[in-house]
């Protein structure tokens, strides 16, 4: 049995159930694609924002983009660099807008990772691997770059028991790659890690310096 025909008075399209159901008619169903109208516009305006990285993340700055692994101690290159251009709001603190030739790597970068101030002021130590030192009043004054001789003082005893000591050199012209209050850190050899790392422990160390860097 075909449905009974709607006249023109009781057809309801959307608006006129949204009207029906809406409190205040009319006004209210303006009110609502008022709203919805308004929202709409401000997700596509931060759609577009997003896409051109206009306004809405800042201005395009240029910045430094690690191209491929870089190692600590690895000195930065435009073959292992490049400048590219984000948006401000998007950018690291301390990101570094361009190379002055002779930064290096303090710590590893990965390719994409955007190069910060962070990430520089090691100094190239090749396969060396560093060891901290404790400081103490002893030590000359050292900066990074230096070379020093590490030396440490055993304890000993001789046939009769009585105590004495030996100064043994356990690695020599070792890097000095940061001189802080309380440490000094090194950058020794394979060969040398294990026993400046042993003295470090057992003995009395002592910095003596080779080469101002």
């Amino acid at each position: 049995m075909a449905p009974p025909a709607e006249t023109d008075g009781q057809a309801l399209t959307w608006r006129g159930t949204l009207l029906a159901r809406l409190p205040g008619g009319q006004r209210s169903y303006w009110l609502v694609v008022a709203v919805v109208a308004a929202v709409t516009g401000l997700v596509v305006a931060a759609i577009a924002g997003l896409a051109g990285g206009g306004s809405s993340l800042g201005e395009l700055a240029p910045v430094i983009v690690a191209t491929q692994p870089i190692e600590a101690g690895e000195p930065l290159s435009g073959q292992n660099t490049e400048a590219r251009r984000y948006p401000t709001l998007t950018l690291p603190a301390g990101a570094v807008a361009a190379l002055v030739g002779d930064e290096v790597a303090s710590a590893a970068l990965h390719p994409g990772e955007i190069v910060t101030k962070a990430r520089l002021g090691g100094l190239p130590i090749g396969d060396r691997t560093e060891v901290a030192v404790p400081a103490h009043t002893a030590l000359p004054p050292l900066a990074p770059g230096d070379l020093v001789d590490v030396l440490v003082t055993l304890p000993i005893s001789d046939d009769g028991g009585a105590g004495a000591q030996a100064t043994l050199t356990v690695a020599d012209a070792a890097v000095v790659t940061d001189a802080a209050e309380h440490a000094v850190t090194i950058a020794v050899t394979e060969q040398e890690l294990l026993p400046v790392a042993s003295a470090v422990v057992q003995g009395s160390i002592t910095l003596a310096l080779v080469q101002p860097g």
